[in-house]
């Protein structure tokens, strides 16, 4: 806020060059006026701490309005020739299909996507659930177990940029400056010395994070993709986030590093115990617990065909089983062809 002097005032250096640039923003370096956290606590570290400073595109918010109103359109049309059809066209795997009614919730997400007061809101609430503070440091949990028990802080194993508050706006979001390797960056990876056994580790973390978002939070991340997922490890942690291994920053392991909470979602008691349902009916490749669950969570619509719901839930267990098959050929010595017995 405040034009150029309101910026001069809240940093001591911007970056022009953004470090990353995608559809709705790009986000530049940046270091703070003010003291770093220490200074917050009332010292002085002689200087600000390393920032990312997310902007938003210029004019977004017009764009929207104009292509989310032709796409409402072309929802409601849609929706009226189905209905002149008898209904017919409209139906996915034996569900009834509303596309304006899946184009309002799909539009109530993205206009909340590009407000980054949410983003910003969002973050601080996983990382508060999560017992992450700034700087990667532990803190104490504000979320409880199912059996009403304080959580343990996730720092060993997971982290997320600090978010400034008071320096965000619908268009501006203010974090932690925390570098790291793209989880799927396969050589700088290797660069920054992972093993397998650090993959592993790292896999199974990412599992128990969204499985204690959805069991005891009931608050999760919706965008969990490769460019929001990365990877640091102390070595090659800067002072700015964290690295002196400070207690319970889990110092010798790999650590996840998750950004960008533009898309979170909140679950009620039935949807979370249905996702768990889910998980679990996949695990056994039991259709019927599947389907059990889905009109438990309430994602079925009236009048659904369940038989062709089920039917469908088998359909997909069959083709993944075949594909799950023919990678383990693959991964065989010899690639699978004939090779020897057992």
């Amino acid at each position: 806020p405040g034009g150029r002097e309101g910026w001069e005032a809240d940093f001591e250096r911007f970056d022009d060059a953004p470090l990353a640039a995608a559809s709705l923003g790009q986000v530049h370096r940046a270091r703070l006026r003010r003291g770093g956290r220490s200074g917050r606590d009332g010292g002085d570290d002689g200087g600000g701490e390393e920032v990312a400073v997310k902007l938003q595109r210029a004019r977004l918010r017009d764009i929207y309005d104009k292509d989310l109103a032709l796409m409402r359109k072309i929802a409601t049309f849609v929706d009226a020739t189905d209905e002149k059809l008898g209904g017919k066209a409209g139906r996915v795997g034996g569900v009834k299909q509303s596309w304006t009614r899946i184009f309002s919730d799909a539009e109530t997400i993205l206009y909340r996507e590009i407000d980054y007061r949410d983003e910003a809101e969002n973050a601080m609430r996983f990382a508060a659930d999560f017992g992450m503070g700034s700087g990667g440091t532990a803190e104490e949990c504000a979320a409880r177990s199912l059996d009403g028990e304080m959580l343990t802080s996730a720092a060993s194993y997971l982290r997320t940029p600090h978010v400034y508050g008071d320096l965000c706006s619908e268009k501006v979001l203010v974090m932690e400056y925390v570098p790291s390797v793209k989880v799927t960056d396969e050589e700088g990876l290797e660069e920054l010395g992972v093993t397998e056994d650090d993959r592993a580790y790292l896999a199974e973390g990412l599992a128990r994070a969204y499985l204690r978002q959805f069991c005891a939070h009931r608050f999760f991340s919706t965008d969990p993709h490769p460019g929001n997922l990365g990877v640091e490890m102390p070595s090659s942690l800067s002072s700015s986030s964290g690295g002196g291994g400070a207690k319970g920053t889990g110092r010798g392991r790999p650590r996840l590093v998750l950004y960008d909470f533009g898309q979170a979602c909140s679950l009620s008691p039935d949807q979370a115990a249905g996702i768990l349902e889910v998980v679990e009916g996949i695990v056994d490749l039991n259709a019927d617990a599947c389907v059990s669950a889905f009109e438990r969570m309430g994602v079925l619509t009236e009048g659904a065909d369940i038989a062709k719901v089920r039917e469908k839930v088998r359909d997909n267990f069959e083709t993944g089983k075949v594909k799950a098959k023919r990678r383990r050929s693959r991964m065989a010595p010899g690639g699978g062809g004939g090779g020897s017995e057992g």
